[in-house]
């Protein structure tokens, strides 16, 4: 009981100093400015990523000031080349924490050093106050996601040789750094191979003053993160990494937090105490998921620069050693006249438990974007609510989709260009059968309505705040199969025509799961 008033009081005092720190322009995103480059881009120079300037550090570390048009204003980027020289190198994308910068890895963690030994071309991008989510600031949004998901990307892309097969991409961080690297892994599991988290809240919805204080820092208002925890539970779920652990099956999951005490003191550190509880949570979450990771809860450590340093060499031990191991299973299978090509870069392209999505292997995506591409899938969701998605046991063999207000999705080229494929669609609301031909690139389409979502009321009151969860559950359903008669395969060319046509014809009034089988030879 104790604790916990002493945890909402300091609570409540930093948001007091951080909120005045804002009204006064003293918070990290106004701080690490770069007013030295002189204004900030205007017009067309606004529209795409461009790098202002570059400098040398050292004879591996560079440091870059980026125009984000995610962020609209320049950022700062840190980059190691590989200590052990690559062609092609594989990425450590290495987030810090809040209160530091795009500086600290290098500065304070040792991060030079510690790769010294290592083939990973290390990027350290800035991450503002370190929520890693969109803020919405004044009449600017901050969108950390994307800068750091797509734009970042695009700049290794056109700078540095690197692989961005997901074996060869991995993510870490420290504190909220580390809650961004597993939230990405959970956002983006076909891209990544590895999140480590040091010292990290995992789980917002149990850390809410935290997120809170965080996100005013940023500059942000008071509760505008995630919205309300009660009628905008789902926004918090979609950005919670312990919400989304279904999608983190397969990837190599790393975690450790210290215990908040040294041996030699009796002083408690809170945050790391609480840090270290999120982590225990996690685990069981994962366990209890039957996900396989890595957990270690320290019998000792803070929450400051010696424990990180401590867990990025100890993670950077673990990563060496899986690359000793692939290298091994590498050369055992060129002995045995094996093909190697499934043992490329530092890490094993075998991920654990991981199916071959890409000829259509199974796999299920919780989310709570209205618009994702997962796998060489795309999605796309009206909706008039947010909510919680569930795209599940995709494969040539089906899938479900849930959730209310309508759908489009469109498959990878998983099929026969041009065949005639048969659909049956069935739901809440009754059944329906129509057909289309798979598009010149092998592709189907299908569009229609998910559960109705009732309208939201007038007067919010608590007779209606169960209005933004009705239909949520329902699921809706599509059957496919190769036509039997369909003895002549038309031009390729027309194929697109034509399924959009069937495609719109047999949109009428359906709900349900969608579900498929792949064509077949006849």
């Amino acid at each position: 009981m104790r604790r916990s008033i002493l945890i909402a009081v300091g609570a409540r005092a930093i948001r007091s100093l951080t909120a005045a720190g804002s009204r006064s322009g003293r918070f990290p995103a106004l701080d690490q400015n770069s007013s030295f480059l002189g204004p900030e881009p205007q017009g067309k120079d606004t529209r795409k990523w461009h790098i202002r300037d570059k400098r040398k550090l050292s004879n591996r570390l560079r440091e870059f000031f980026i125009y984000s048009p995610a962020l609209g204003r320049t950022v700062g980027v840190r980059v190691l080349l590989p200590g052990i020289p690559q062609e092609v190198s594989p990425v450590i994308h290495l987030y810090h924490g809040s209160g530091d910068d795009f500086r600290s890895w290098t500065d304070f963690g040792s991060a030079e050093e510690l790769t010294l030994d290592s083939p990973y071309l290390v990027v350290m991008p800035d991450a503002g106050a370190g929520t890693y989510s969109r803020v919405a600031v004044d009449r600017e949004v901050h969108d950390w996601p994307t800068f750091h998901t797509k734009e970042i990307p695009e700049f290794l892309r056109k700078n540095f040789s690197v692989d961005f097969a997901p074996e060869n991409q991995l993510l870490a961080g420290l504190s909220m750094g580390g809650y961004g690297a597993m939230k990405y892994a959970a956002w983006h599991p076909d891209r990544y191979s590895w999140a480590a988290a040091f010292s990290s809240p995992l789980d917002p919805l149990s850390a809410i003053p935290a997120f809170d204080i965080i996100a005013m820092r940023e500059g942000a208002k008071s509760m505008t993160l995630f919205g309300d925890p009660v009628t905008d539970r789902s926004e918090w779920i979609a950005n919670s990494p312990y919400g989304l652990a279904e999608n983190l099956h397969g990837l190599h999951l790393w975690l450790s937090a210290g215990s908040g005490s040294l041996e030699e003191s009796k002083d408690r550190d809170l945050l790391e105490t609480m840090v270290n509880q999120q982590g225990e949570r996690f685990s069981a979450r994962l366990n209890a998921l039957d996900i396989r990771h890595s957990w270690f809860p320290r019998t000792t450590g803070l929450h400051n620069w010696t424990s990180w340093e401590r867990e990025l060499g100890a993670w950077l031990k673990t990563l060496r050693r899986q690359r000793d191991y692939a290298s091994s299973d590498h050369r055992s299978i060129e002995r045995r006249g094996g093909s190697p090509d499934a043992y490329r870069g530092g890490n094993s392209s075998i991920r654990r438990g991981a199916p071959r999505v890409a000829d259509g292997g199974e796999f299920s995506y919780l989310t709570g974007h209205a618009l994702f591409d997962i796998h060489g899938w795309r999605v796309e969701i009206s909706r008039r609510r947010a909510q919680i998605v569930c795209f599940g046991s995709v494969s040539t063999a089906g899938f479900s989709l849930t959730g209310t207000g309508s759908f489009r999705v469109r498959t990878p080229g998983l099929y026969e260009p041009g065949r005639r494929y048969d659909v049956s669609v069935s739901g809440p609301t009754g059944s329906n059968d129509y057909s289309q031909r798979a598009d010149k690139k092998g592709r189907l389409t299908f569009t229609g309505r998910l559960a109705a979502a009732m309208h939201d009321p007038i007067i919010p009151s608590k007779r209606t705040q169960h209005f933004s969860t009705v239909g949520q559950s329902e699921v809706t359903a599509v059957h496919i199969a190769s036509a039997p008669d369909d003895s002549t395969v038309p031009d390729p060319a027309h194929a697109d025509a034509d399924s959009h046509m069937e495609t719109t014809s047999g949109d009428r009034g359906f709900r349900g799961t969608v579900s498929f089988t792949p064509a077949t030879e006849g």
